[in-house]
């Protein structure tokens, strides 16, 4: 008992500290998952319509200039090959452009003429607001290693949080569910479900936010067991790049990112619920006069 409330106020004191940093990496990285569908869906990749002819070289270069009187055109790129399974034909032009001495970009169909609209437009911007967030907290590289730190204390949590959360053979059930039937508040009950249903899943996160901080280690033991280093096979790489892919959700469809969004709030879930529980437990009876004195 002495070992558990040890590990309790560890889990208690390391929750507090980086909570608001848990609340922003959760509600970011459920953003996060939806960044390859905010460009489909909010920069153009098709043109309305094939029908007459699709205008190149100096007939495109004087449509532009047409189009964008008002702005100096610095740049005209036609789609080379196929890209996102799109015939080239089917794709518009992207169109650099600069005014006041501000650059922007457009996107510009070649069959009709016309501007398409922007090539990246705020919604998209903040997207990759968000997601540049999430992975480095907008600090690049030292942003990276704090959230490689902020990934080594949520895994203590995630370690503690399972030792406390323990109640013997018997008994483990009543942690994984919420019932009116138990002794204990709502809200602890919410909290204890919710570490057990999404366990799994923090742990990875915990652990690959570790690897994304500090890859050497892990490429140094993947080299180390490769028995062809010239090859393109390398054990475990594969494992690794599933992983990867399992952190952010990149698999399956849109149904695979809509649930990776609602899964990705539980960090944050937990947090709040902790510290409801907290606050009613210790903090509040703390500031409550007492009616005897």
């Amino acid at each position: 008992m002495g070992l558990r409330r040890a590990l309790f106020q560890v889990h208690l004191w390391t929750a507090l500290i980086i909570g608001a940093y848990i609340v922003v990496i959760s509600i970011s990285g459920s953003i996060a998952v939806f960044r390859r569908e905010a460009s489909i869906w909010f920069i153009p990749r098709t043109v309305a319509s094939t029908e007459g002819e699709r205008l190149t070289g100096e007939a495109l270069d004087a449509a532009v200039r047409r189009v964008y009187v008002d702005y100096e055109v610095v740049g005209i790129a036609e789609p080379q090959g196929r890209r996102g399974g799109l015939d080239p034909a089917l794709r518009p032009v992207a169109v650099a452009l600069v005014r006041d001495g501000v650059r922007t970009g457009r996107v510009f169909d070649p069959y009709a003429a016309q501007d398409l609209g922007d090539n990246y437009p705020p919604v998209v911007r903040w997207m990759e607001w968000t997601v540049r967030l999430h992975d480095d907290l907008l600090m690049s590289t030292m942003g990276r290693r704090i959230n490689g730190v902020g990934g080594a204390l949520v895994l203590l949590l995630v370690i503690t949080g399972a030792v406390i959360w323990w109640q013997g053979k018997a008994r483990w059930w009543r942690g994984a569910i919420v019932s009116r039937s138990s002794r204990r508040p709502i809200m602890w009950q919410l909290h204890s479900a919710l570490a057990f249903w999404s366990f799994a899943l923090l742990f990875m996160w915990a652990i690959t936010a570790l690897y994304f901080a500090f890859p050497t280690p892990v490429e140094e033991l993947i080299d180390y067991f490769d028995p062809n280093p010239e090859d393109f096979e390398r054990p475990g790489e594969a494992f690794l790049v599933d992983v990867i892919g399992l952190h952010f959700g990149r698999f399956g469809g849109l149904e695979v990112r809509i649930t990776w969004a609602i899964l990705g709030l539980a960090p944050a879930a937990l947090f709040i619920t902790g510290f409801i529980v907290w606050w009613r437990r210790v903090v509040r009876p703390r500031l409550t006069p007492d009616p005897a004195q």
